[in-house]
């Protein structure tokens, strides 16, 4: 585990409310790192600060106040266990005040406290309780309803004693529930430090990395290489969900790697230009937010700009929530349930947040009923409604079990035990080999009516034929389904829906008999008897199609069929015989045998009185059926002979 205990705290309200100057009287560190911050006195971009207290480390997000940089401070803000919101007391509630509780909000914080800063600039205590009312007023229906109201003041020291205390109380609140993830880090920052290479740092998002571990970098989806690792400056053997982690990366430029990259295992996020979510759009907006209106998007600590798609109406208002497409300029990486931010361009203003449903759907204008509800099962279903839903929405592209625990929330524990139990009551269906896809039969329903329209246009141009070859079918379903074993596996599950029937080498409908016409009758009539003559040298393929008159398109169904019916014995490629020939040749060795202890290819040839080709093919029909066994070049009786 973690040495320490710890919490990562972010800095948020309007700008020039004192946020950088508390951070410096609780750590002593200064996150204005810019001399453009120095010379403006404003924080710009991203700053960092950490503390122990009383066992336990804190980390400092300091992000930019000013409406200018609002999207800095979204780069740093996934991650938070929980945030100060800062009111300048000589000033009060101010719009990024607002705007940045709104952020908080949507991104899904759940915890944090509420500070009051400059109180030695207000001498009337009248005003404070004033702009304390304002505050109370304006969290009154947030997740900082109940939170403690402090009034400090970084110049006198008044009120951080009590603020210290608040954050120990929070941290003993803090319960991290993402652990159990793969490891995952949105970079915030990338730098370059001569004599070590590329530096990234952000808070990690969920998991834990050990140097020998390998990371890969998304959405480049590329392995890298870990040099070292460090914890507010100090170096570890590896990192934790929750704690602010510099990664220095072997064998990559600091171009290579920047804010909105992720940092995450293998196989463990999906990679996509579309994006489907639950969105809700703020209700202090002045206009709804149309169709294919252009949205800054902000995931993790990424920014791209999209288009937003309204999935069920033309638009949405202000303070309503729906489904929506947002379709990106650039990939991005995420997974089921990543919190998401959308901004307007022009003017530069919150304009919603929400939850990504699916992180790589098919492209829509509009949800028919059945997607908008299975869409909304992903948010709010049980876990075998997430997991059919899911599946559902894949349609005939299918979804491997690991692909799942990124379209769902539940853990590998608790999908496979669900997954398991579908599959018992065919409530999904499963194919291929070896990375099996899980399907949802309704979309089956479809390939079931293709299966059957061919196996119905099969019986109907050649009624004779006992159906399509295995292959022929196996062919056709495999322009759908490509990967191996996908389109056997279906054939086998339509089997059990007795919508169709395998025969040997040929998959028909259940209901069909073959019905040979005079002609076909004729022309097999013609083939047997030619064989027949034959004794143990019959005619092998091209001579015996010769002498009947007959094509390959014609003859050959005619011998596939008469060898299901037994009426024929495949031996060789080009080479059959009838079943009474090889009994016979059966009875022929138990013969020899009797007086023999083996038989050689020349002693075969002189006991049938045939060629020795047909000699040692027949020889070769007998091994495979265990009635000889080869040694060296003699067989010599095997157990199925006697």
């Amino acid at each position: 585990m973690s040495s320490l205990p710890h919490l990562v705290l972010g800095t948020s309200g309007h700008v020039d409310h004192g946020k950088t100057t508390l951070v410096q009287a609780l750590t002593g560190i200064d996150t204005d790192r810019l001399a453009e911050e120095k010379r403006r006195g404003i924080t710009i971009d991203l700053g960092f600060a950490h503390m122990e207290l009383e066992s336990i480390r804190i980390a400092f997000v300091d992000v930019p106040g000013h409406e200018r940089f609002v999207h800095n401070m979204l780069a740093g803000i996934s991650g938070l266990d929980a945030v100060l919101l800062v009111i300048a007391a000589d000033e009060g509630v101010m719009p990024q005040t607002r705007e940045h509780l709104h952020i908080c909000r949507l991104l899904g914080v759940q915890r944090g406290l509420l500070v009051l800063t400059r109180c030695d600039k207000v001498d009337d205590p009248e005003m404070l309780d004033l702009c304390a009312d304002e505050v109370r007023e304006l969290v009154k229906d947030t997740f900082l309803a109940e939170a403690p109201l402090l009034r400090t003041s970084a110049k006198t020291g008044e009120g951080l004693d009590e603020l210290r205390n608040a954050l120990l109380q929070i941290a003993s609140e803090t319960q991290r529930t993402n652990s159990d993830r793969s490891f995952r880090l949105d970079v915030d920052r990338s730098f370059g430090i001569k004599g070590f290479g590329t530096v990234v740092t952000g808070t990690v998002r969920s998991g834990n990395l050990k140097l020998e571990e390998e990371v890969w970098q998304w959405p480049l989806q590329h392995p890298r290489r870990i040099r070292s690792l460090q914890v507010h400056g100090a170096p570890v053997e590896q990192i934790w969900a929750g704690e602010r982690a510099a990664i220095n990366l072997s064998q990559i430029s600091v171009e290579e790697i920047q804010r909105g990259d992720q940092l995450a295992a293998a196989n463990s996020l999906l990679t996509s230009y579309l994006l489907d979510g639950e969105l809700e759009v703020l209700e202090d907006l002045s206009s709804p937010l149309r169709h294919r209106e252009r949205v800054h998007l902000h995931l993790g600590s990424a920014s791209v700009p999209a288009r937003l798609i309204p999935l069920e109406e033309g638009q949405l208002a202000p303070g309503e929530t729906g489904l929506v497409q947002l379709r990106l300029e650039r990939e991005l990486s995420s997974r089921h349930g990543d919190r998401f931010l959308i901004r307007g361009r022009s003017p530069l203003r919150t304009l919603g947040g929400g939850t990504v449903l699916d992180a790589a759907p098919n492209k829509s204008r509009r949800l028919r009923q059945e997607r908008a509800q299975r869409l909304r099962q992903l948010s709010q279903g049980s876990l075998s409604e997430q997991i059919q839903s899911a599946t559902w929405l894949q349609g005939l592209r299918g979804t491997s079990l690991a692909e799942l625990a990124l379209r769902t929330p539940g853990s590998a524990k608790a999908l496979q035990k669900e997954v398991a139990g579908l599959l018992s009551r065919q409530v999904l269906v499963q194919a291929g080999q070896p990375q099996a896809l899980l399907f949802h039969p309704e979309h089956l329903e479809r390939v079931g009516r293709f299966v059957h329209r061919q196996l119905e246009q099969q019986h109907q141009e050649f009624p004779e034929r006992e159906g399509l070859p295995v292959a022929a079918l196996q062919g056709k379903l495999q322009r759908i389904f490509p990967l191996t074993g996908v389109s056997e596996g279906l054939l086998k599950f339509f089997e059990r829906q007795q919508l169709c029937s395998r025969r040997g080498e040929f998959y028909a409908l259940p209901s069909h008999q073959a019905q040979q016409g005079k002609t076909a009758v004729t022309q097999l009539e013609a083939l047997l008897e030619l064989l027949k003559e034959g004794g143990f040298q019959p005619l092998r393929q091209t001579q015996l199609l010769e002498q009947a008159g007959l094509d390959e398109r014609t003859a050959l169904p005619l011998l596939k069929q008469a060898t299901f019916h037994k009426q024929l014995v495949r031996v060789a490629e080009d080479l059959w015989y009838l079943p009474p020939q090889l009994e016979r040749f059966r009875e022929q060795l138990q013969q020899w045998f009797s007086t023999h202890e083996t038989i050689s290819v020349i002693e075969c040839k002189e006991l049938l009185q045939t060629g020795r080709r047909h000699a040692l093919e027949l020889l070769e029909y007998a091994d495979r059926q265990y009635w000889t066994r080869r040694i060296d070049n003699h067989r010599v009786p095997a157990k199925l002979l006697h």
